[in-house]
């Protein structure tokens, strides 16, 4: 018998093997992966890598919800945190770090911004800040969206800012003239073109919107070819044709016993998101809206125990600090203030409408700071956004 091993010059895997092995473990594990070995690193680092994942996966990339604190004092104490669905994980991300103190910072899909005194942006991972020319109207607490000129193509945000940046469009918010607010302005709509530097002024929120313009009081979504704002108290609501520039009616989108309610883009529907004080007690309940006739359908309901784990039940107004953000299928809602530690959960809407699941999230990641404000949004990020970072 031969003492001869067939295998026992197979000591090493070539790199699509090491790789098609490595595209099967959950984010966190390629994290750590990445610091195994340079091999590892530039395997997992690859543009590639995260194609043959979202391969594997049969599916677009999940939104991730990001959640950033400004802490009452001190920037030295501000945090973020990111949450990966497919992983069911948060991450404690180092804090993204303003251009210029005192400035407005507010996050959209992909970006984070600051609006005054100049308006400038950077993507979610990336700590490279870029100052744009400067906006008509100085402000704070607008809406911001991001849009691609399809005229133009499209690229990946990990390819770096050589290629077609998106535009940026920027909605309400409060003005200050002097360093003073101006309450009577409701401001034009600006749409930036990185391609030449330049805003574009457009016409401005109907007035409608006068009694409360900024971020605050509205919520947006960015569906199919329109941007639209929503009063989240007030019901109202309108579009603007990114194509046409010009505003819809306004209409108004108010289920019966909604008290307050958000507007949301999710996957190939818009999806209204509210509390209600319906008869049968407190509910926060999610509709479908025919974006032509703003008419809506029931589709899911948060199981009560999950409501009542977001909140405490002995306040007389326990409801006022959630609130909610979502993208493609998931739809994120939370509490904003300290003393529960910033609770969560999430519905994951099915490839039919009315097939709902809810979970709720993990707690987030100790130490977590009391924050005088909180912002939050979903975005899809890429694995190669996350290893560049590092």
């Amino acid at each position: 018998m031969s003492d001869h091993n067939p295998y026992s010059a197979f000591t090493t895997l070539s790199t699509d093997i090491t790789g098609l092995i490595l595209s099967l473990l959950p984010i966190p594990t390629l994290i750590r992966a990445s610091s195994v070995c340079k091999s590892w690193r530039s395997i997992i680092s690859a543009p590639s890598f995260s194609a043959l994942i979202a391969h594997n996966t049969n599916a677009s990339p999940r939104p991730w919800f990001f959640l950033f604190g400004l802490h009452k004092t001190s920037s030295r104490n501000n945090q973020s945190f990111a949450f990966d669905p497919a992983s069911n994980s948060w991450f404690h991300l180092p804090p993204a770090q303003e251009p210029r103190a005192g400035s407005c910072f507010i996050g959209a899909n992909g970006f984070f911004f600051t609006t005054t005194p100049r308006f400038g942006f950077s993507r979610i991972l990336n700590t490279s800040w870029h100052l744009t020319s400067p906006l008509r109207f100085s402000r704070i607490n607008p809406l911001v969206g991001v849009f691609y000129d399809h005229d133009r193509g499209h690229c990946d945000l990990a390819s770096g800012f050589a290629c077609n940046l998106p535009k940026f469009i920027v909605v309400g918010g409060v003005r200050f003239i002097g360093g003073l607010v101006d309450i009577e302005d409701r401001l034009a709509v600006e749409i930036y073109d990185p391609h030449s530097d330049s805003w574009e002024l457009c016409p401005p929120l109907p007035a409608d919107f006068r009694s409360g313009y900024s971020s605050q009081y509205l919520s947006s979504a960015l569906f199919r070819g329109r941007f639209y704002v929503f009063g989240i108290y007030s019901f109202s609501v309108s579009s603007f044709d990114l194509k046409k520039h010009v505003w819809s009616e306004v209409q108004t989108l108010r289920p019966p016993g909604v008290m307050f309610s958000f507007l949301i883009a999710s996957q190939n529907m818009l999806v209204l998101a509210g509390m209600c004080n319906a008869p049968r007690g407190p509910s926060f309940n999610l509709w479908k809206v025919d974006e032509l006739s703003m008419e809506f359908s029931e589709i899911a309901i948060m199981p009560h125990d999950f409501l009542y784990s977001l909140v405490d039940t002995e306040e007389d107004d326990k409801f006022a600090s959630l609130k909610c953000v979502g993208l493609g299928n998931l739809i994120y809602v939370f509490n904003e203030e300290y003393h529960k530690k910033y609770p969560a959960c999430v519905c994951e809407i099915g490839t039919e409408s009315d097939k709902c699941s809810w979970r709720r999230l993990p707690q987030l990641p100790l130490p977590v700071n009391e924050f005088h404000k909180v912002i939050s949004f979903c975005s899809t990020v890429s694995l190669h956004n996350i290893i560049q970072r590092e």
